[in-house]
């Protein structure tokens, strides 16, 4: 017999962590904002640890929050496969999926053959987040806060984020062995320079001392102009997972941020019928976004 804590407690968990805030945990259940504050508590003191904190006007996982969130929304994905599963509800069809253009070119169009794999009758439309319409698109993979009102909200994947090069600035006559080197070449970023600037400044280097840039508004051509050698890009254990482990790009440094708030966000229509379409690339997605490795 299974020595679970209280499901109350592990759904109002799952909830809250999913949206970061206690009250849209709390309209998403039907309950008021102290009965989830109660049943989050009810489980962090069934496990002995702590899983979240305030954080402004929402809350944020702690590190034992953020390990425990991906297999309770896995497990809550897999109840309601199974229970879809025995009403006979078909895997084929059509879906509709928006998703962020950096993450479909990296991770999810190289992936799609495992999906088709899997669910051969189904077949899937993928629209560009940068020029979305909602009213057309079933789900979306979007990055971000998870600011978007009137919609259901689950927490996908968050980010360590992370300077990368070509091997070829490595082996040149200036490689980086540490973080007051990266001045020395050109920084590869978006147009406002936030990720730079959010990488200096967390580790206490002034980003006005950055005196070359390559920006570009899509992040494709960022990576492009990384694996080309231009520069030095900020990348992340998702999107550049693929070319660190050919060796496209590499991590000239150890230095990363963790980050918490931004993170890949799987958002839908309160009222959307989940039918076996989307009920299994729900699956197979939150399974597989969330494996560290890769295949």
């Amino acid at each position: 017999m299974r020595d679970l804590p209280p499901f109350s407690a592990i759904r109002a968990f799952e909830a809250a962590g999913r949206r970061l805030n206690i009250s849209k945990a709390a309209q998403e259940l039907y309950v008021t904002h102290g009965a989830i504050s109660k049943q989050v508590k009810a489980l962090e003191n069934a496990l002995g640890v702590t899983l979240t904190r305030r954080s402004g006007r929402g809350i944020e996982l702690t590190p034992k929050g953020r390990q425990l969130m991906p297999q309770l929304s896995k497990a809550f994905d897999d109840i309601d496969i199974a229970l879809r599963a025995v009403t006979e509800q078909s895997f084929e069809g059509e879906l509709t999926v928006t998703c962020m253009p950096g993450l479909a070119a990296t991770w999810l169009v190289p992936r799609l053959p495992q999906f088709f794999k899997s669910y051969p009758d189904i077949s899937i439309t993928i629209l560009s987040a940068s020029t979305r319409q909602r009213a057309e698109s079933d789900l979306e993979i979007l990055y971000g806060r998870p600011e978007w009102p009137d919609r259901n909200i689950r927490l996908l994947r968050q980010l360590d984020v992370f300077p990368v090069c070509s091997p070829r600035i490595m082996n040149g006559p200036e490689p980086v062995r540490k973080i007051d080197d990266l001045f020395k070449h050109v920084m590869i970023d978006e147009p406002g320079g936030a990720h730079w600037r959010e990488f200096m400044v967390a580790h206490g280097k002034d980003p006005s001392l950055i005196n070359r840039r390559l920006r570009f508004d899509d992040f494709n051509h960022g990576i492009v102009a990384a694996r080309e050698g231009l520069g030095v890009a900020i990348g992340d254990d998702l999107t550049m997972a693929s070319d660190l482990a050919t060796g496209r790009l590499v991590r000239p440094l150890p230095a990363m941020i963790s980050r918490q708030s931004l993170a890949y966000y799987l958002v839908v229509a309160p009222n959307l019928p989940i039918n076996g379409p989307i009920a299994a690339f729900i699956d197979w997605l939150t399974l597989n976004i969330q494996r560290k490795q890769l295949d």
